[in-house]
């Protein structure tokens, strides 16, 4: 039987038989081969592809068969994740995902499924809901990057799953005796450990935040915070009691030549600096030796607890949420009241029940003076 041959039919388009014509494109590093039945069809495909690639738009379909997820993420952390401010704990996340084992799989075969399974796999494990959503919402953005800037021909399996629900907002209410013992206790670790824990329940700012003070944004009246969390600049109001305890770093942690008031908070301990990690797990310790006292501490609190303990005790100093949320560095003040404040109810009663006594004296007033 002879074997049958392609024949030129048109530039870039070869004809096999009666059906079968080929289109072959070498274009600026690219080579690319179709199929079709028609020669009007190889035509449309061959001058639209070269004006695509001429053009810097071509997408090549076989990239998403060729790609796989433990390649995308490999890629992301290193060209995106950089840029980022909580790029060490994006890195983590995304080394998660590298470690699943359909991360080998092709991303046009990675499905909604896939996610499911591992959502369903940690909530069952019983870990936090804000901590499955994070790394749910860090895997779509790579993918999300993925479509929109590198130009991949795939769907976001991420899209429209449902995240864990929340647990309810955590409630922190610290009776004054606590705080005395939490302080004694941070005096059994690290020299600036007190100093650190004194500023969080005195100012409320975040434990990113007293790490990247800096002596030259530290003034009188105010400690001027550069770049925060949510990637603005702002002021934090020092009180009375803050200033105190500024006076007493300046007089018993030794001024340090880099101008940093605790550490170079992107360095180790070993060379100086002052990590998340260490500020934490000192922490941790020093409420572990509170609680074991004969009178120890009523409750075992986190780093962040003491955000809510002073944010509590500032609402009492603010005129209202949209001044106290300026102190705090919050953009959302539903979040501000749902999560942070945390009243002690005795102290709220009293308070409605001081307010609503003078109230009643100013109405009393005004009638007997005959202006009601």
């Amino acid at each position: 039987m002879a074997k049958s041959v392609w024949k030129k039919v048109a530039p870039g388009i070869y004809l096999r038989g009666a059906m079968q014509y080929q289109v072959k494109i070498a274009r600026k590093g690219r080579t690319i081969v179709e199929t079709f039945d028609s020669l009007a069809e190889a035509q449309r495909f061959r001058l639209k592809t070269i004006t695509e690639i001429d053009g810097g738009v071509y997408v090549d379909p076989l990239r998403e068969k060729e790609t796989t997820l433990l390649d995308l993420l490999v890629r992301y952390e290193a060209e995106v994740t950089p840029t980022k401010k909580g790029s060490r704990q994006e890195t983590s996340v995304l080394r998660m995902w590298r470690s699943q084992s359909w991360s080998s799989l092709p991303i046009a075969s990675i499905s909604p499924a896939h996610i499911l399974d591992w959502r369903n796999g940690r909530v069952k494990e019983g870990k936090a809901p804000t901590t499955v959503s994070n790394a749910m919402n860090t895997l779509s953005a790579v993918f999300s990057h993925a479509i929109n800037e590198w130009q991949f021909r795939v769907s976001n399996p991420v899209l429209g799953l449902k995240r864990p629900k929340s647990r309810p907002a955590r409630l922190v209410n610290m009776p004054a005796s606590d705080r005395v013992k939490l302080l004694e206790a941070c005096l059994h670790g690290p020299k600036w450990l007190f100093y650190v824990t004194s500023l969080a329940i005195e100012t409320a700012m975040r434990q990113s935040e007293i790490r990247r003070v800096h002596w030259d944004y530290v003034f009188d009246t105010h400690i001027h915070l550069p770049d925060s969390k949510n990637g603005e600049a702002r002021n934090v109001p020092l009180t009375s009691e803050a200033v105190a305890i500024i006076e007493q770093i300046k007089l018993n942690l030794p001024r340090r030549p880099d101008g940093w008031m605790f550490g170079d908070p992107d360095l180790p301990m070993c060379s100086g600096g002052i990590t998340l990690h260490a500020v934490t797990r000192e922490f941790a310790d020093a409420v572990a030796w509170a609680m074991e006292q004969p009178d120890g501490l009523s409750q075992k609190y986190t780093f962040h607890d003491l955000r809510h303990v002073a944010i509590t005790e500032l609402k009492k100093d603010h005129v209202d949420a949209m001044e106290l949320a300026k102190t705090t560095g919050h953009k959302t003040i539903n979040i501000l009241h749902k999560v942070y404040f945390n009243p002690d109810p005795v102290e709220q009663a009293n308070d409605i029940r001081e307010r609503r006594a003078a109230r009643k004296i100013g109405r009393a007033e005004i009638k007997r003076r005959g202006r009601w």
